[in-house]
């Protein structure tokens, strides 16, 4: 069931009406129905019984650690559910990629599988390990009802592309009783159609675009293949926040607030801060809380940043530092996808980029004091973030590219020079569905709105009131106009989210 679609809207507004007609303990309930429902109708029903293994295997394991007073037992409990989990997650979304390595290297031709992963495996699976993880450290108590965790891991406006929950963030809430609110309601069907007009008017236009540049790399380069990067960051944007927007507007409506996935993103300074706190929150703050903070409290980790830091002196206590980072961006890279273009391009790549940031940031301060550039110079402050941008933009190029050979050979088009004037009339040709001067004036306006919003949440002010405070009759002159929008561009024929089925 595609969330951009008509059925998914009227499948929302019919759970609302049930949700809250109901008596208010049989809420969940509703919410799991809903849940189940969503997922066998959009994909294959069998592969749920992956989210039953997964479901049950860390319900069980999370009572076990009450009920034990071993630490050994509880760290084996705690070592083979992880392992069972993230083994079915391994073995359904990337047997094919070691198959490919393995016939790369030997020369052989061994068949790949055709084996269907449940929906969004990779998210729930990270939502269960924290989960699990959480009630081994007791900081969570464990969920006696294991329907309850299934909701927790299904809920169905998550499923589509996170974000990444935990249960102390959202556990609770899905439970909770929830009191109809009009005014919580209007405002999360607002963000709601704000997300519709992100994707069906700028994602899906802008993807035009790069479609063009991406599927004939051979017609571009020089310049343009840094602008086809671009164009695809601005696509990626619109389209996974929009995802975000909806399936936060919709959680809303229920009265469940989820964890925002981005903060003004295009405004960051570096690729640390990008990556950090600004673009897929919930993923990087999963990788931090879970694998980076972990191996900085082994042991070994210890010891090898002593024994760097006597060597080296400080600049060498970092390098340990930097060996778990590797580890945090190789699972980055590999979260993102099934092939090695994903793991050098999300992953290492960034890694580089990062550390070498931090290596020559001494230097770097240095050469600013000599300059007499202060932290709040607008000019610097430009180029910071224009930089930033451009440095994500070109690492995105393996995310678009259609496989690792074409990432490289994008990258070396980059530096070929000729024929720049007349790449210009390849794009113009290749964008005959564009819609002409309609379409662009809805995408330059739906774009204009996004830059304003984004400065003003970067100035701490709130988004709701642009529209919320307004008098009434200009409100829904501007609902009944974005609707208008959306059925003019056709609404039910969207593409796919690019981060759909993760």
């Amino acid at each position: 069931m595609d969330i951009t679609s008509f059925i998914f809207l009227a499948f929302v507004g019919i759970s609302l009406f049930i949700y809250w007609l109901v008596p208010t303990k049989a809420q969940w309930l509703v919410l799991l129905i809903d849940s189940l429902i969503f997922y066998f109708v959009t994909v294959k029903p069998y592969t749920f019984i992956y989210v039953v293994i997964s479901v049950f295997t860390v319900w069980g394991a999370a009572l076990y650690f009450r009920r034990t007073d071993s630490t050994k037992k509880k760290r084996l409990a705690l070592a083979l559910t992880v392992v069972l989990n993230v083994g079915i997650l391994v073995a359904l979304k990337y047997t094919n990629m070691f198959i490919g390595t393995f016939n790369y290297w030997t020369g052989k031709s061994a068949a790949t599988v055709n084996w269907i992963a449940p929906l969004a495996i990779s998210y729930y699976t990270l939502s269960l390990i924290s989960y699990l993880v959480d009630c081994y450290g007791e900081a969570l108590e464990p969920e006696k009802n294991p329907l309850k965790l299934l909701l927790f891991t299904t809920y169905f406006p998550q499923m589509v592309s996170g974000p990444i929950c935990r249960y102390s963030q959202t556990g609770t809430q899905l439970f909770e009783e929830h009191r109809f609110d009009y005014d919580r309601v209007l405002s999360g069907m607002r963000r709601t159609l704000w997300g519709l007009l992100k994707k069906v008017i700028v994602a899906d236009h802008v993807a035009m675009i790069a479609n063009v540049m991406f599927d004939d790399p051979d017609l571009f380069s020089g310049p343009w293949v840094i602008i086809a990067a671009c164009v695809f960051m601005v696509q990626l944007f619109f389209d996974f926040s929009g995802c975000m927007d909806i399936v936060m507007g919709v959680s809303k409506c229920f009265g469940i607030i989820l964890p925002e996935n981005f903060n003004v993103p295009f405004l960051s300074k570096s690729v640390q801060e990008f990556w950090g706190s600004r673009w897929h929150i919930t993923l990087g703050a999963w990788l931090k809380d879970y694998v980076m903070y972990p191996i900085s409290r082994t042991k070994l980790f210890k010891r090898t940043s002593k024994s760097f830091k006597n060597r080296f002196g400080r600049s060498g206590q970092k390098i340990p530092y930097y060996a778990a980072m590797f580890v945090v961006w190789t699972l980055m890279g590999i979260w993102h996808g099934s092939s090695w273009k994903y793991m050098i391009g999300e992953g290492w790549f960034f890694w580089i980029v990062i550390v070498a940031g931090q290596v020559f940031e001494p230097a770097s301060k240095k050469l600013k004091e000599k300059l007499h550039i202060k932290e709040d110079n607008i000019v610097w402050n430009a180029f910071q973030v224009a930089r930033t941008f451009l440095l994500v933009s070109i690492g995105n190029i393996a995310f678009r590219a259609d496989s690792l050979a074409a990432t490289f050979y994008m990258y070396k088009r980059a530096f070929a020079w000729s024929g720049i004037i007349e790449q210009l009339h390849a794009i113009d040709d290749g964008i005959n569905g564009f819609g002409g001067i309609g379409s662009l004036a809805a995408v330059g306006l739906i774009g204009l709105m996004q830059i304003i919003c984004d400065f003003r949440q970067y100035a701490g002010k709130s988004n709701q009131e642009i529209v919320a405070k307004r008098p009434i009759v200009v409100r829904w002159i501007i609902y009944y106009a974005a609707i208008f929008i959306l059925f003019w561009f056709a609404l039910d024929t969207a593409s796919e989210f690019v981060y759909f089925q993760f």
